[in-house]
């Protein structure tokens, strides 16, 4: 029989945590790294975690860059390469953990025992869906917005370009694009980096393969 007594939480938004089994993620760490410029090098943030919890990194950088996640067992790596100069990468790490007692306010424990939840908990909240799905102009590697303030985004993989080359030998060419978010301080701009670059010139048979998908971006402000 379901529980005809409790508390209702909400999110400023007005969207409600829905308990029993409703865990929500929260902020567990904030790193920055300066990104590694010397060729082909990767800078790589990780984070661990409970194995078998969810975890969602949201990234920014200061420079256009090719980012990157895999999560393996309890770590959760983000990758950062082919920088278009020096910069600083910012990551922002959410899962579900347990959270530490505040000395006052509230506080819920979930049936194990856990405490899942209290005043001070940074929850992931507000994320925005940019782009338009499905769109041949405002989705996948298409997708050019600005927004005001520091915005991070999860990493995801947007398109691909293919073709031969045909100087100096015939090979194929492909370059991944991804999804970017470069902040200048005041403003942050979605866009998308790739892994190889644009075809060379006398590359024949060049096609562009548009995953014509969103990008999901937070306000990191709201948790610095």
């Amino acid at each position: 029989m379901a529980d005809l007594w409790g508390a209702l939480l909400t999110t400023d938004n007005g969207a409600p945590f829905i308990t029993p089994q409703s865990i929500p993620l929260a902020l567990v760490s904030k790193k920055t790294a300066t990104i590694a410029t010397a060729s082909g090098a990767v800078t790589t943030i990780t984070q661990e975690f409970t194995s078998g919890r969810p975890i969602v990194p949201f990234v920014c950088t200061s420079v256009n860059c090719v980012v990157s996640y895999s999560v393996s067992g309890a770590t959760c790596s983000v990758r950062i390469s082919n920088p278009r100069g020096a910069g600083t990468a910012y990551v922002y790490f959410f899962t579900i953990f347990a959270q530490t007692l505040p000395d006052w306010g509230i506080a819920i424990w979930d049936e194990n025992g856990v405490c899942i939840l209290t005043n001070e908990t940074r929850v992931l909240t507000d994320i925005e869906a940019a782009g338009t799905s499905g769109s041949d102009t405002a989705s996948g590697y298409n997708i050019n917005i600005t927004k005001t303030g520091k915005y991070g985004i999860i990493p995801a993989i947007c398109g691909l370009v293919t073709g031969v080359i045909t100087s100096g030998g015939t090979r194929p060419f492909s370059s991944q694009f991804h999804f970017s978010a470069v902040w200048n301080g005041s403003n942050t701009v979605l866009n998308n980096s790739s892994t190889n670059g644009p075809p060379p010139v006398g590359t024949l048979n060049v096609t562009y393969h548009n995953m014509r998908n969103q990008v999901y971006a937070l306000n990191l402000s709201s948790y610095d």
